[in-house]
């Protein structure tokens, strides 16, 4: 039997709790890796050049709604033929998978504008989605959106969607040892950060930034020292390697509402954590924004 899979190699298919895509090379398979930047998003099978099955189904365990369908035409099996070959010749072979080659996975990465209407929020909020205050200060902010005259706008900040966070470098060491995100390695380093000469507020910080906050919760980004909300956005990565001066990690965000600077009060006492879990009322945070004069979610 001679099977050949083309895939987006990246840390969503390849990881540890994913499929044993090792176990398909050592069966006999062949395996090719995507290489283009752009996300390579079909999900069809051509069994013995006499069958096709295409469809919105993700070849995976999941619970959408989805469809497939089980075709034997002629020449839409020729067509998808010529598919499958244009893709692998844009494909490298793998023989040993390796989740240090595999390119970083991000969500909506072809919906920069993306928007998240106000029902999607609250539902997110009402199933449990974490929330979470980080706090940023304004001189930050600037010295981020502009390193060489270290002055801006916190808009030009937020359009980056990336938030940098680690200011004391304590990832730095990881960053130098791995170049991409694996919790088990993380594990690791922060073992030996918590033996070094750091508060044990610093501690907390690093641990919630990294290890409890999840793709897909929410931020609501506060002025360091006031505690006015600046933004509400959605994580849309795992800690990644910041490039600028300054911090050692960001997290991709897509922000969703920028608030004029003092414009909107938390209505709770909020954590003099630089991360902490939201303890008052999303629900209620975003319902008043929605009723705001502000841009709409």
């Amino acid at each position: 039997m001679h099977i050949e899979l083309i895939l987006e190699y990246d840390t969503q298919n390849i990881r540890p709790e994913g499929l044993d895509f090792q176990m398909f090379i050592e069966k006999s398979g062949q395996l090719y890796a995507f290489q283009e930047a752009a996300l390579m998003h079909h999900k069809f099978a051509l069994i013995d050049d006499r069958i096709l099955l295409t469809g919105s189904f993700n070849w995976t365990y999941n619970s959408n709604e989805e469809n497939l369908l089980i075709l034997d035409d002629t020449a839409l099996i020729h067509d998808f033929q010529e598919t499958f070959a244009r893709l692998k010749d844009k494909a490298r072979r793998v023989f040993r998978v390796s989740r240090a080659d595999a390119k970083v996975f991000a969500p909506f990465p072809l919906f920069e504008n993306t928007q998240f209407p106000l029902a999607y929020l609250r539902k997110k909020v009402s199933i449990g989605t974490g929330v979470w205050t980080v706090r940023i200060s304004i001189p930050e902010m600037d010295c981020i959106s502009h390193p060489a005259t270290k002055t801006g706008a916190p808009e030009r900040f937020l359009k980056q969607s990336l938030l940098p966070f680690d200011a004391h470098s304590l990832l730095t060491s990881y960053w130098t040892a791995y170049r991409i995100w694996d919790e088990t390695l993380f594990d690791e380093v922060f073992e030996r950060c918590k033996n070094e000469s750091i508060s044990s507020k610093g501690i907390r910080d690093l641990w919630c930034w990294t290890r409890r906050m999840k793709i897909g919760d929410l931020m609501f980004l506060i002025e360091k020292q006031a505690g006015r909300l600046l933004a509400v956005g959605v994580a849309q990565s795992d800690p990644q390697r910041y490039e600028g001066a300054g911090f050692s990690s960001c997290r991709a965000v897509q922000w969703l509402k920028i608030i004029p600077n003092g414009a909107y009060q938390l209505p709770e006492k909020v954590s003099g954590q630089m991360v902490a879990r939201y303890r008052g009322s999303a629900l209620r945070v975003l319902q008043d924004l929605a009723e705001s004069k502000f841009d709409n979610f």
